[in-house]
C-alpha cells in the first residue's frame, strides 16, 4: 500500500468505531481491492474493504446492490461505515466458511450447500430487477471473451493476433449469443461461485448462503449465474449435484428445458473464454502466476461447453487455432511479462 493510501485508511478508521481495532490482511479477489479483518474487543470483527478510486475501483455499485439484495432477502454483509469518495467500506464479517473450504472437509454437505445457493438464484429470477442496471448483452459478452485471444492465444502461441481470426471468432460467438439472449433478462451476479459464497450455519433456508463480490451485478441471461456456480474451475461440482441443481432451478422457474440448456452451454462457454483470458492476463500483466494452475481445467470445461450442437462452428475454430494448454504453453505464458 502506498503511503498516501495508508494515511487515508488510518484517517477513515480513526473516525469510526473501529479506530483501535487490530488489522489483519486477508486474501482478496482478482481485483485491485484490498481487505483487512478488523478485530476489536468492544465490537467483535468486521471487514475493511479498500477500493482505491485511482485504480479504477468504485464502491457505489457495491452499496447500491447491497441494499437491494438485503431488501429482497438475500444474505449480504451489512455496511457499518463508509467513505464513498475515497473507496472505503467497513462490512459485516461473514467469517471464513467459504463453500470451497468447507466442502474439503465436509463433502457430504455439497447438495445442501448448492441447492441453497440455487435457491438464491431462483429468488433473483422471481425478483423485480433493480432499476438502472446495465445489460450484460451479447456485445459486452463477446468483447470480454476477446480476452481469450488477446491474452491466452497471443501469449500461449507467442505470436501476434490474426485480425481475420479475431473477426471470425467475434462473429461466431456473437451469433451464438444472439440466439439465446432473446429470453427475458434477470439480475445476474456475474461471479457467483464457491469462493464468493459463505455458509452461515446460524441462519435459515436460503439465507444460510452469504454472498460476496456482487458489485458487478447487471441484467443478463437466467442461465449465467447457474453456469458460474456449477461450472466454475475453482471448485469441481459433482455431475449428480449439477443435475439436481439444474432440475431444481428449472422446476422453480418453469423455464423451457431445451432453451435453458442451450443458454447454459453458450453462457458457460462465453464465461470460460473470458476467464481463460483474464487468468492469463493476471499472470502476464499482474505477475499472479498461481492463476496459471487453473488454465488446463478451464480449457477442459470450455471443450465440454462447446459440445452443444449450436456451438459446432465455434468449437471447430477454437480447436483449430487455440493451443491446448500443455506444459510448453503454460511455461511460455509464465515466462511472459508486460508492464
Amino acid at each position: 500500500m502506498n503511503p498516501s493510501r495508508a494515511k487515508l485508511t488510518s484517517i477513515f478508521l480513526s473516525r469510526s468505531l473501529w479506530k483501535n481495532a487490530k488489522r489483519t490482511h486477508i486474501q482478496g479477489d482478482a481485483s485491485r481491492r484490498r481487505y483487512e479483518r478488523l478485530t476489536c474487543c468492544m465490537n467483535g470483527t468486521s471487514i475493511l474493504m479498500d477500493a482505491p478510486p485511482e485504480d479504477g475501483e468504485d464502491v457505489k455499485p457495491f452499496v447500491k446492490v447491497c441494499k437491494y439484495f438485503q431488501k429482497i432477502g438475500l444474505s449480504v454483509p451489512k455496511i457499518y461505515d463508509s467513505d464513498i469518495s475515497n473507496g472505503f467500506l467497513i462490512l459485516e464479517d461473514f467469517g471464513e466458511n467459504l463453500f470451497s473450504k468447507m466442502l474439503i472437509n465436509k463433502p457430504t454437505y455439497e447438495l445442501e450447500f448448492y441447492i441453497n445457493a440455487t435457491d438464491n438464484l431462483i429468488r433473483l429470477y422471481h425478483s423485480t430487477p433493480l432499476k438502472g442496471l446495465d445489460v450484460y448483452n451479447n456485445t459486452d459478452m463477446v468483447n470480454k471473451s476477446l480476452l481469450a485471444l488477446e491474452w491466452y492465444l497471443e501469449y500461449g502461441l507467442a505470436e501476434s493476433l490474426n485480425v481475420t481470426l479475431k473477426t471470425k471468432f467475434y462473429n461466431l460467438l456473437n451469433a451464438s449469443l444472439i440466439k439465446v439472449m432473446n429470453t427475458p433478462l434477470i439480475m445476474v451476479h456475474r461471479d457467483f461461485h464457491a469462493e464468493n459464497l459463505i455458509w452461515l450455519n446460524h441462519r435459515k433456508g436460503h439465507q444460510r448462503v452469504g454472498i460476496l463480490d456482487f458489485q458487478d451485478t447487471m441484467l443478463g441471461h437466467p442461465a449465467y449465474d447457474l453456469a458460474s456456480l456449477l461450472n466454475d474451475i475453482r471448485r469441481e461440482v459433482s455431475p449428480e449435484i449439477k443435475r439436481k441443481c439444474l432440475e431444481h432451478y428449472l422446476l422453480n422457474t418453469k423455464l423451457n428445458v431445451e432453451d435453458f440448456e442451450h443458454g447454459f452451454s453458450v453462457c458457460s462457454a462465453q464465461r470460460n473464454l473470458r476467464i481463460l483470458g483474464v487468468f492469463t492476463r493476471l499472470s502476464v500483466r499482474d505477475h499472479k502466476k498461481d492463476y496459471l494452475t487453473f488454465i488446463p481445467g478451464i480449457w477442459r470445461k470450455l471443450i465440454e461447453d462447446l459440445r452443444h450442437p449450436s456451438l459446432e462452428d465455434l468449437s471447430s475454430l477454437i480447436r483449430d487455432f487455440f493451443p491446448e494448454p500443455n506444459n510448453d504453453v503454460i511455461q511460455r505464458i509464465k515466462n511472459s511479462h508486460v508492464s
